[in-house]
């Protein structure tokens, strides 16, 4: 479609293989695999959520898409496409045309991203510079403006500061400055919002809208907080295990999951009912990466288990009855059962005082 900015089509990604960088066909890369079958689009303006739990394949898949990917990971397979062009096997300058002007980054400890010896204002200017191709005092005009646009109370005396003197909420923002100074098409948030308190990150997801509201910013957010997803996010994809087990329009999934194992992260992450007098768990644990699984991989952690979902693969299927007629409307699950059970889910709610 013309409106798609990524498309990722059948990504598999292995780890302990061939050295990144050098693109093999599945058989030959060596390694197990951890992510498997992922298949997603991004659409301009559009934000997309990814969650799951820890391991499920989440930011290999965006560092995948950012052409970032540790040593010892590979794309043994799969198409990533970013506004027409391949990013599979990417020369690196090629990929200095796009990281920063047509793609931005932003990632958790977000001080650790940032040079001690400089002051964040130098940072940021630098930015303008060489992705933007500003004059030194065009760079700092542009600097100082942009901390403003993203919430930074006195944004010429943060200019002047350097990392240790701001806080975490401070750091984050800046990072982000850095991360939208070319103004790119798509970022990446990976935990942006990790490890800061509730109010810094509603401000940090405020920022986040009116860049999508004032540019067109497309997001593909990664986080543990459904309730950040809810906020910020269009559409959601579940990770489990190296797979997409559901995807859908963020509304429609947190209220109406299709598959147990989003139920099960929505009941666990239930964080705003204060009656609660016990904590609900997810039995048991994810299998390990790179396990021989034939059917669906959650079947040992799932309620609704047969016989019939251990038997064979379970393809990600279209959700009959879900609700069509706006853009990214489609729903998916991957469940042997679909259709065939209720599942009640507790739509996560900001921690704040009892109502």
């Amino acid at each position: 479609m013309p409106d798609d900015l990524l498309r990722v089509e059948d990504l598999n990604i292995t780890v302990g293989g061939a050295p990144f960088g050098r693109r093999r066909r599945a058989r030959d890369v060596g390694g197990v695999p951890a992510v498997q079958g992922v298949s997603f689009t991004v659409r301009r303006g559009e934000a997309v959520g990814f969650v799951g739990e820890s391991g499920s394949g989440k930011t290999l898949t965006c560092r995948a898409a950012l052409g970032v990917l540790a040593p010892g990971c590979t794309v043994s397979s799969g198409e990533i496409d970013f506004d027409g062009t391949s990013l599979v096997d990417l020369p690196r300058r090629r990929w200095d045309g796009l990281r920063g002007t047509r793609i931005g980054a932003v990632f958790q400890d977000p001080g650790s991203y940032l040079n001690p010896s400089h002051t964040v204002g130098r940072q940021l200017a630098e930015q303008f510079r060489i992705k933007v191709g500003h004059r030194r005092r065009e760079a700092r005009q542009a600097a100082i403006a942009l901390l403003g646009t993203l919430g930074l109370h006195q944004p010429e005396l943060v200019y002047h500061q350097y990392p240790h003197e701001l806080s975490g909420g401070m750091l984050q923002r800046v990072v982000l400055a850095i991360a939208v100074a070319g103004e790119p098409d798509l970022l990446v948030a990976d935990e942006a919002t990790t490890a800061l308190d509730v109010t810094v990150q509603a401000e940090v997801l405020e920022a986040l809208d009116l860049l999508r509201a004032e540019r067109g910013l497309a997001i593909l957010a990664v986080s543990h907080d459904l309730a950040v997803i809810a906020q910020l996010c269009d559409r959601i994809l579940v990770f489990y295990a190296g797979e997409i087990v559901e995807a859908g329009p963020t509304a429609d999934v947190l209220a109406n999951p299709r598959h147990p194992y989003t139920a099960a992260l929505l009941r666990v992450a239930s964080v705003g009912d204060w009656r609660r007098r016990e904590l609900d768990v997810i039995d048991g644990a994810a299998p390990p990466v790179g396990a021989r699984i034939t059917g669906c991989r959650f079947a040992d952690r799932c309620a609704f288990v047969t016989d019939a979902c251990r038997a064979a693969p379970v393809e990600l299927r279209a959700v009959p009855d879900a609700p069509a007629g706006t853009p990214g409307g489609e729903r998916f699950a991957r469940c042997a059962r679909l259709g065939e059970i209720e599942l009640t889910p507790r739509v996560p709610e900001r921690a704040g005082a009892p109502a």
